[in-house]
């Protein structure tokens, strides 16, 4: 029985240090499961990610609930905001719209990067001075330690963006 034991927990152990070995030969069903339990985000966000990439329309749902609900750490929900707006935009601008004023600072990085990859697309041309404004808002009301880990994406973001930013 104590074999049984210790060889449960090198297993659990094996699965928490090397899990992005392993994602990539599940199935979909216990991918959903290791999003679902959130009981590593990072594992989470590997697994998603490899969802995302057999079935968008499968990993859409979850990555709109961990951003909806603010589910996981920011880190997640960067790479939740990543998969989604790669997915549905329309999805991705509701979460933008509700969230912008809140959003941690990856989560914002990760906003205003794929924004400033669409700057010059008709997508990205349609956004309003109003809402590029409230990015730059929340990203001035970071902290100072927040601010400096995503200048490049604030960099970027307003370089993009220059025509429409005040």
């Amino acid at each position: 029985m104590e074999n049984n034991e210790q060889i449960a927990k090198a297993t659990a152990l094996d699965r928490i240090v090397n899990y992005e070995t392993y994602i990539s030969s599940m199935n979909n069903a216990q991918l959903i499961a290791i999003v679902i339990s959130l009981e590593d985000f990072e594992e989470a966000a590997s697994a998603l990610t490899e969802l995302s990439i057999r079935d968008k329309e499968k990993a859409t749902p979850f990555c709109s609930k961990i951003l909806e609900e603010n589910l996981g750490d920011e880190f997640l929900q960067a790479v939740a905001f990543n998969l989604l707006y790669e997915g549905d935009h329309e999805k991705a601008m509701e979460i933008i719209n509700k969230n912008v004023s809140s959003a941690p600072a990856a989560l914002l990085g990760a906003i205003m990067d794929n924004l400033s990859t669409d700057s010059l697309q008709p997508f990205g041309q349609t956004l309003s001075s109003g809402l590029l404004n409230s990015i730059v808002d929340r990203y001035l009301e970071l902290s100072n330690a927040d601010k400096k880990r995503i200048l490049e994406n604030y960099e970027w973001f307003q370089e993009s963006y220059e025509d429409k930013l005040l």
